[in-house]
């Protein structure tokens, strides 16, 4: 490669390992045929006029067509703009416009969606296999694909590793969605960084190129962290599962012999039970992070054969650590308790966890303070056309997370919770995170938030919330709090004063649960 520049990979690829598959049901393609599609694509939208810094929103699954789009848009030197479709209408529309969209591509089930941005953005181009397109006279990708040479177009040797690649925004649970514009450099570093740490550590979710991969993180959470690019720089096989739900997924799984997958927990949650469903085991490396793994669904896919590791980042930092297994059996009670807590700084990462006072915290496990992150890759500019908001997080080449962990002695970082969830009282804090872990440990929770109470003697006392599977009194929660605080796994005055039992916790976009919703649904705002 001559320089980081993402089409670059599919060109080193499609010459290595042309007849390697991409599974994107009911079609299958290899990476010559990826190559060819993506390299027609691009001349396609140059005759539409797209061109080196067009803004192009990308509305869809994770398809063979949004995977092109990846690669097309890289040769012409335009910003693909990954657009989160679980946002709030009202979100989603204005990440359109601030962002700065010129086209907007469509795929199947987003026609509304494409209707409310008609003021914004005219341009349309619709991610179909259907003969007509929604709007009659607007083109479709497999149109422009037919108009498009198998040549690259000029513009493809001019794009440079320093150009913007893409843009996407935080879920924005509190105030707008933030944006962030990340170099080819940047993101290609941070993809490649995920997969060297997990080819060379020992860990759940350990790779090779004799895996296949499906990624369930959507490409609009940083390019499905980042399989878009490291995969077809492997060479290895690629399932894109669209709108499969939890069992069409196991059904993928087993059918093309998948080996690893990326999910938040709420997602391996809805996996495992859909294998309870079918019934058998799931001899699957995960990846999953987003949110804290509990101690119950880590033993519940322990289980049934799911090997994870636990990655630790986010939109504004991209990857940061990742945990591995540690020293001793991996198959042991404390490595598996490892993989589920301590993630480990990238190659190419410094990661501190600073005090109030500014100072890093020593390594005993036990000091809070913030995580600050400095990397290659974290963005230039900060938040995109945000000035207040890029001088709060980004200070001095550090990336401030407001993410409370402590460091381990071994020098993991243990993420405890986010500044804005923990609780004070009494001057102490209370990590809502592991309450959240203890209560989850209890068979009959498939949910539970800790939130802060306000408390006029204490300040702030936690509140936790739990949405049952099926029947539970909330005395056996207090009876598993009180024995997790004799064992000495938390301390006693971190039991809550109050548990209540809903019939469900709100989520956001990104599949996490929406504490901000909780905290006006009980008056805390």
């Amino acid at each position: 490669m001559r320089e980081l520049v993402a089409h670059q990979i599919l060109w080193r690829t499609a010459n290595e390992a042309p007849g390697v598959e991409i599974v994107s049901p009911p079609r299958r393609f290899t990476y010559a045929d990826l190559h060819e599609r993506s390299t027609r694509l691009a001349n396609g939208l140059r005759r539409r006029g797209i061109g080196r810094g067009s803004v192009v929103g990308v509305l869809d699954v994770n398809t063979h067509r949004y995977l092109e789009l990846h690669y097309a848009l890289s040769m012409l030197g335009a910003v693909l703009h990954t657009l989160n479709f679980r946002l709030p209408a009202d979100d989603l529309l204005y990440t359109v416009q601030h962002a700065g969209d010129e086209w907007l591509l469509v795929g199947e089930g987003f026609e509304k969606v494409a209707a409310a941005a008609d003021p914004i953005v005219a341009n349309r181009v619709w991610l179909t296999d259907a003969a007509q397109p929604p709007r009659p006279g607007e083109p479709t990708l497999e149109d422009l694909i037919a108009d498009g040479t198998a040549t690259a177009p000029p513009e493809a040797d001019g794009v440079s590793e320093s150009d913007v690649l893409s843009i996407f925004y935080t879920t924005g649970t509190t105030g707008r969605p933030r944006g962030m514009r990340y170099r080819h450099r940047d993101m290609l570093l941070a993809s490649l960084q995920i997969l060297h740490h997990l080819a060379l550590h020992r860990g759940g979710a350990e790779v090779s190129a004799s895996d296949t991969f499906m990624p369930l993180i959507p490409f609009f959470h940083i390019h499905a962290w980042g399989t878009a690019f490291f995969v077809p720089y492997l060479g290895a096989k690629l399932v894109l599962p669209g709108r499969a739900d939890p069992a069409t997924q196991l059904e993928l799984i087993r059918r093309e012999g998948v080996t690893f997958v990326n999910m938040v927990p709420t997602q391996l949650h809805m996996l495992l039970e859909a294998c309870d469903a079918a019934d058998g085991d799931l001899p699957l490396k995960v990846l999953t992070g987003g949110s804290p793994l509990s101690r119950g669904l880590a033993q519940r896919a322990w289980q049934k054969g799911v090997r994870y590791s636990l990655i630790y980042g986010g939109s504004d930092q991209l990857a940061t650590g990742i945990s591995v297994a540690g020293a001793g059996d991996p198959e042991s009670e404390a490595a598996q308790e490892m993989l589920r807590t301590g993630t480990v700084p990238l190659a190419m990462v410094e990661v501190a966890v600073r005090g109030a006072d500014g100072t890093p915290v020593p390594h005993d496990g036990v000091t809070i303070g913030e995580v600050h992150v400095r990397s290659p890759w974290l963005p230039p500019e900060g938040y995109y056309r945000d000035p207040e908001r890029s001088r709060e997080a980004y200070r001095d080449g550090w990336f401030a997370s407001g993410d409370l962990a402590v460091r381990l002695q071994g020098g993991q970082v243990y993420v405890v919770d986010r500044e804005r969830d923990a609780i004070k009282s009494g001057g102490e804090w209370i990590p809502s995170a592991v309450l959240e872990a203890v209560i989850s440990e209890h068979p009959r929770v498939a949910a539970v938030a800790v939130l802060a109470e306000p408390d006029e003697r204490w300040g702030e006392r936690p509140l936790a919330v739990v949405q049952p599977a099926g029947e539970l009194d909330v005395e056996e929660l207090y009876d598993l709090l009180r024995r997790a605080a004799d064992e000495g796994r938390l301390a006693r005055f971190w039991v809550p004063e109050r548990i209540v039992l809903v019939e469900q916790i709100p989520v956001t976009s990104a599949g996490k649960i929406h504490k901000a919703a909780l905290r006006t649904q009980f008056g805390m705002t």
